[in-house]
Parts: C-alpha cells; structure tokens; sequence
C-alpha cells in the first residue's frame, strides 16, 4: 500500500497525513506486504472529496507470471471492496500501466471487461 507510483503521492498529498497512517495500520500479510498483487483494502479518504480509498496493487507487468490475472483481480477485488463498504461511485486510476510497464490499451481491455462483469450495484463509476 506504500509502493512507488506517480498517483500514490498525489493522493496522498491530498488526502493529509492521516492516509498514510492508516495505510501503515492495514495488518501486514507477510513481512513488508499489507495488500499482496490483486488484493484489495479500504481506508477512510480523510482530506479527500472521497470517503474512501480503496487500494491495490496491480501486476509488475514483466515480471508477473499472469499479469492478466492479477490486474482482473485487482480490479475485482476493488469492487468487491466498494460493494462490501455500500460505496456506489467508484474511480479507477489506470492500475499497473507507467512505472509497472502494464500497455494502456491491454489494461483499459481488462477493466473494461471486469467492471462490465462485476459492478452491479455500482451507480457511477470513472
């Protein structure tokens, strides 16, 4: 939940110091990892126009041994997370493409796909 991306500082920058915080509470799983690849966990938006941020940790696209798979999972995962906590309006940010090398027209297929097949009961989503 602390990986280097470029939308992790923005947001965290935004939400205060609070986000940060909360993310360093998350349990771990194992040591160093609190949300493994395709998983998903929640935390209050804090400073953010957003009650939530659900987070995820999308495939490392050379290095993944089924990148397609995890980043289904990890945009699942984010919806059932959304589902479970009664959130409605859901943003996607593009999961794995610019630092972890995922190509832009593969994963926007691969969302496009997964939130086709498991968004019920989301209203809006971006």
């Amino acid at each position: 939940m602390t990986n280097i991306n470029t939308m992790i500082p923005a947001i965290h920058r935004a939400a205060g110091p609070e986000l940060v915080e909360a993310c360093y509470k998350v349990p771990e799983v194992e040591p160093d990892v609190r949300c493994p690849t395709g998983e998903a966990r929640i935390t209050p938006g804090f400073k953010l126009p957003a009650s939530h941020v659900i987070h995820t940790v999308g495939p490392i696209y050379d290095s993944d041994k089924d990148p397609k798979a995890s980043l289904t999972s990890a945009h699942k995962n984010c919806l059932s997370v959304a589902k479970e906590n009664n959130i409605e309006y859901i943003a996607f940010t593009a999961i794995s493409c610019g630092v972890y090398g995922y190509p832009f027209e593969e994963a926007a297929t691969i969302a496009i796909s997964t939130v086709k097949n498991f968004a019920d009961g989301i209203k809006e989503l971006h």
